[in-house]
C-alpha cells in the first residue's frame, strides 16, 4: 500500500511539458525560450522584442501632437501611488512655444511637472531652434507669428523674439570668427612650410552679397574665400540704417532723449550708396588681414568688377596686390553683352543671325579659347577670331581654316580632316 502512494505521488510531481494546443519551437527558432519577466507578467516574447529595439533606438527631437490626444492618453494611465486610473493633465504656464504642464490624481494628492522642451540654462531649447529656423530662411517675427497662429500654436512676444535674436547673434559672431581663425590657421600650414617666409601670401576670392537687389539695400556683406582651401577667411557686415537712431530723431528733444542717445550703441558702419559696398568691405578685408589673420593677401581673384580691385591694389604697397579673373564670370559676361547689343539692335535678331543658340555656342568656344591660351596672347587673339569663324561656318561654306588643327582640337571639322588623312594612309 505504501509503495502504490508512493507511486502516485511521484506522478503528481512530473513536470508539464506541453500538449497539443502548445506552440512547439524548433531548435534553430529564436524564441524558443521566454524569460523570467515574460512567464510572470504573460507577456509575449515579440513585445521584449519591441522594448529592447525601442531602447536600441530612442525617440529625439522634437514633435506637434495635439492637446486631446495628450489628454486622453493621461487618463488612461494609473497613478504611480495609488495605482486609480485617471491622471488629469494641465497647463501651468507657457514661454513661446514651450508649455509646463503639471500632471494630478483624481484619487490621491500626488501631482509631477514636466516641460515640453529641453532648457538650457534654463532657456527652452525650442524657443532658440524656432528663431534660429526663421533667421535661416530670411523671415522674422512678423512672419514667426503667422506661422504659429496657423499651426495653432503658443506664440512668442516681441521682446522675447528680440532677446533670442540678440543671444543668437553674439553666439554665431563668436563661432564664425573661430572658423575663420581656424581657416587661416590651415591656410598657415599648407603655405608656410613651401614657401618659409614670416608672411604667408596667399589668393583669394573677393565677393559682395545684398539683402536685396538693385543697389538699393543698406545692409550688404563682403566675403573673402581662400583659392587653397575654398573656405571663408574673413567678412566684412555693413549696414547703413539703425533703426534706434532712427528713432533718436523723431523724439522731441528732452533730457531722457539725450540720455537714451548717449547710451545707445549705433549699428551703422557705412556711409554711401549700396554701389560701393564691396569696395569699402574688401579694403577693411586686407588691411587686416596681417594682424588678424597672419596672412597676405596677395593674389585678387575677381568676378569681373574692378572697383573691389581698385581699392585693394595698394594696400601692402605699390601695386602689391595682382589681380586675376574668374573665366567662368568672363563667358558669361560675353554672352550678357551680345544679348544686349541684340535686344537694342532688332535687326541682329532672327533666323541666321544672332540667335540665342548661336550665343551661347560663341559663348562656350569663347571660354575654351581663353582656358586654352592662358598666358598666350597672340594665341588667344587668334583662337577668338577662329571661334567667331567656326560658329559662322555652315556646310555649304566652311570656315574653319582659323581652327586649331589635331586630335586634341575642340573643331569637330579639323579632327574629322585628320582622321581622313589617318584613313587614307591605312
Amino acid at each position: 500500500m505504501s509503495n502504490a502512494k508512493r507511486r502516485v505521488s511521484a506522478k503528481r510531481k512530473r513536470q508539464f511539458r506541453g500538449n497539443g494546443s502548445t506552440i512547439k519551437h524548433s531548435k534553430n527558432s529564436s524564441a524558443t525560450s521566454t524569460n523570467a519577466s515574460c512567464s510572470k507578467i504573460k507577456i509575449s516574447p515579440a513585445f521584449d522584442e519591441e522594448i529592447a529595439e525601442y531602447q536600441r533606438k530612442p525617440l529625439t527631437g522634437n514633435r506637434i501632437i495635439y492637446m486631446e490626444v495628450l489628454l486622453n492618453l493621461f487618463l488612461q494611465l494609473c497613478c504611480p501611488r495609488c495605482f486609480e486610473e485617471g491622471i488629469l493633465l494641465s497647463e501651468d504656464s507657457t514661454y513661446g512655444l514651450c508649455s509646463n504642464f503639471v500632471i494630478r490624481c483624481k484619487h490621491c494628492d500626488f501631482y509631477s511637472g514636466f516641460s515640453n522642451s529641453k532648457k538650457t540654462l534654463n532657456c527652452p531649447e525650442v524657443n532658440t531652434r524656432f528663431v534660429y529656423g526663421m533667421r535661416q530662411i530670411g523671415k522674422g517675427f512678423s512672419a514667426g507669428f503667422k506661422l504659429c497662429g496657423t499651426l495653432n500654436l503658443p506664440r512668442l512676444s516681441k521682446t522675447a523674439y528680440t532677446n533670442h535674436e540678440n543671444k543668437l547673434m553674439s553666439v554665431i559672431s563668436e563661432v564664425s570668427e573661430l572658423s575663420m581663425q581656424k581657416a587661416a590657421s590651415e591656410l598657415l600650414v599648407l603655405l608656410f612650410y613651401p614657401t618659409k617666409n614670416k608672411i604667408v601670401e596667399c589668393g583669394i576670392s573677393v565677393d559682395g552679397t545684398w539683402q536685396r537687389r538693385g543697389y538699393s539695400s543698406m545692409n550688404g556683406c563682403v566675403a573673402a574665400l581662400s583659392v587653397d582651401t575654398g573656405k571663408v577667411v574673413d567678412i566684412e557686415i555693413m549696414s547703413s540704417y539703425c533703426p534706434t537712431c532712427r528713432k533718436i530723431s523723431k523724439m522731441p528733444r528732452s533730457i531722457e532723449s539725450e540720455t537714451f542717445a548717449a547710451d545707445h550703441v549705433c549699428h551703422r558702419n557705412f556711409q554711401g550708396s549700396a554701389l560701393k559696398m564691396e569696395a569699402v568691405g574688401a579694403t577693411r578685408i586686407f588691411q587686416r588681414s596681417i594682424v588678424k589673420r597672419g596672412l597676405k593677401y596677395a593674389h585678387y581673384y575677381g568676378d569681373g568688377d574692378s572697383k573691389g580691385f581698385i581699392s585693394v591694389k595698394d594696400t601692402y604697397g605699390k601695386d602689391s596686390v595682382t589681380k586675376y579673373e574668374c573665366i567662368g564670370h568672363v563667358q558669361k559676361r560675353v554672352g550678357a553683352r551680345l544679348r544686349k547689343l541684340k535686344s537694342k539692335n532688332k535687326n541682329l535678331s532672327g533666323k541666321g543671325k544672332l540667335t540665342d543658340s548661336f550665343i551661347d555656342r560663341l559663348q562656350n568656344y569663347y571660354g575654351i579659347a581663353v582656358r586654352s591660351n592662358v598666358g598666350n596672347l597672340s594665341g588667344l587673339q587668334q583662337n577668338v577670331i577662329a571661334a567667331l569663324f567656326h560658329c559662322s561656318s555652315s556646310v555649304e561654306k566652311p570656315m574653319h581654316g582659323q581652327c586649331p588643327i589635331g586630335k586634341d582640337s575642340w573643331c569637330y571639322y579639323q579632327r574629322a580632316v585628320l582622321w581622313q588623312k589617318a584613313k587614307r594612309k591605312i
